[in-house]
């Protein structure tokens, strides 16, 4: 190593360790740390087509997808396009943390400048001085600036929208899951009542048919051969309602899941039964305390209150106090001289600054109180999400208690129904004195209206299970477990 080039090491040797040193600096003040809560980034465990390779083949060839209530909950929380728009605007911050984080990379150029003047010029005494002279520099250049509170402020902001932005997709995963469930259990509801209304018209046309041979006879029963059209009628128009009500929940369930809408269901499931994805006969108290651990949104508040709040704590500490400090170095080729001659030489020139903003204690005092306004809001907003799942836990237990309820009352009110309506069809068909028509026909109204209560509760059980599902963020039903 030559002279010149040791000379130019020893001078950038104290800049590069003073860059360290400022880079070495802690934002908090000593045994003084940002909490963060763990990580809740599984979002109920986040899946993929590829999870499920039913889904994929059948939508890479075309054909029917299948689908049942397993696969709805596996790709409600990934597929839906408002959650995969959340998920990438998650990224986008996580991004944005990142680069927050590196405060230490100082800005390194290189290059050259060149100044010309010509004229009047003022010298050190004020006097006017006409002079004609030119020069350029060429060289490298290395600038760092390093201020406590400006860096601590990206740090927390970018750490507060990553906390945000978790917030988010976490609500939309929820709410769409909760959406997308209800809807295939509609869509379920849907099929059987279609299947309910089905099996009413063929009772009510072979009934027609042998009162209208009856009527043939009897011109008395006319009246009843209208009846039963009228029925018959009233249960097409059910049997419609009940198909384009299929229809509308399966494009809806398709979109929900990211799915063509106009993509053709398989649906798995024959019936809709009775499900179990929570125990409802647990303490009430225990599944609450669940809720509030696991429910959708409560980490990621959690964490969004933990930054705020000692990003606030820090602003109390020493690095409130602490000037910015600036850092410039350059070194390279000088050029100077009269006229347009220009003599040149090795130049190094080395500048520190360190700056106090005194705007900054004159504000200080309004700033804390807007920082204890955002803790104040951020608390309020995590209380009411503790409420609103407290009661919506308490809801759905108690929906899944009546609902069990309601089905026993709803299976032997259909028992009955269905008793009462083979005597009296036995009665019709066996000529028996004192039956008509219209006993068979009040009988038959009456078991189809069982039936379909009987499905309402079956439905109202599902939903109310569901919810509660998601209310105790639970990742995989316990019946399963």
């Amino acid at each position: 190593m030559n002279g010149k080039a040791c000379s130019r090491f020893v001078r950038w040797l104290p800049c590069c360790v003073f860059l360290c040193l400022l880079t070495g600096c802690h934002l908090l003040p000593p045994g003084e740390t940002v909490h963060r809560p763990r990580h809740h980034n599984d979002f109920r465990h986040p899946t993929n087509f590829e999870a499920i390779p039913a889904v994929a083949n059948a939508m890479e060839s075309g054909k029917p997808i299948p689908i049942c209530l397993d696969t709805v909950l596996r790709l409600a929380q990934d597929q839906n396009g408002q959650v995969r728009l959340a998920r990438m605007r998650l990224e986008d911050a996580e991004t944005d943390q990142t680069w927050a984080n590196k405060h230490w990379m100082p800005d390194l150029s290189i290059g050259m400048g060149v100044w010309r003047h010509e004229g009047g010029i003022q010298d050190f005494q004020g006097n006017l001085v006409r002079s004609s002279y030119g020069s350029a520099l060429g060289g490298l250049e290395l600038t760092g600036k390093y201020d406590w509170k400006e860096i601590l402020y990206r740090k927390v902001e970018a750490e507060r929208r990553v906390w945000q932005q978790k917030g988010e997709l976490s609500k939309l995963s929820s709410e769409n899951l909760l959406d997308a469930a209800t809807t295939y259990i509609d869509l379920l509801a849907a099929r059987s009542g279609m299947a309910i209304s089905n099996e009413t018209e063929v009772k009510l046309k072979d009934l027609l048919e042998q009162t209208k041979k009856l009527a043939d006879v009897d011109t008395g029963l006319k009246v009843e051969v209208s009846r039963i059209e009228t029925e018959l009628m009233a249960q097409n128009v059910l049997t419609v309602k009940l198909r384009e009500a299929g229809k509308a929940a399966a494009a809806k369930v398709a979109y929900l899941l990211g799915l063509d809408p106009c993509c053709e269901l398989v649906i798995a499931d024959k019936q809709l039964v009775p499900i179990k994805l929570v125990d409802a006969k647990r303490p009430l108290q225990e599944l609450v305390d669940q809720a509030l651990a696991n429910g959708p949104g409560v980490r990621e508040l959690e964490g969004l209150l933990h930054t705020v709040e000692a990003a606030r704590n820090t602003n109390y500490g020493w690095s409130h106090w602490l000037p910015s400090i600036e850092l410039n170095v350059l070194e390279g080729g000088f050029g100077a001289g009269p006229g347009r001659q220009l003599d040149w030489a090795n130049r190094f020139d080395l500048g520190v600054h360190m700056k106090w903003n005194l705007n900054e204690f004159a504000t200080s005092k309004l700033k804390r109180r807007q920082a204890d306004a955002n803790i104040q809001q951020a608390h309020l907003s995590y209380h009411d999400l503790r409420s609103k799942l407290t009661l919506g836990v308490q809801e759905a237990r108690d929906a899944t208690a009546g609902g069990h309820e309601q089905i026993q009352l709803a299976d032997r009110h259909y028992r009955h129904a269905e008793e009462s309506y083979k005597l009296s069809d036995q009665r019709w068909k066996q000529n028996i004195k004192g039956r008509s028509s219209s006993e068979v026909l009040l009988a038959l109204r009456t078991l189809g209206g069982a039936r379909l209560e009987y499905l309402q509760a079956l439905r109202d059980l599902d939903k109310a299970q569901i919810r509660l599902f998601v209310l105790v963020g639970a990742t995989e039903p316990e019946a399963q477990k």
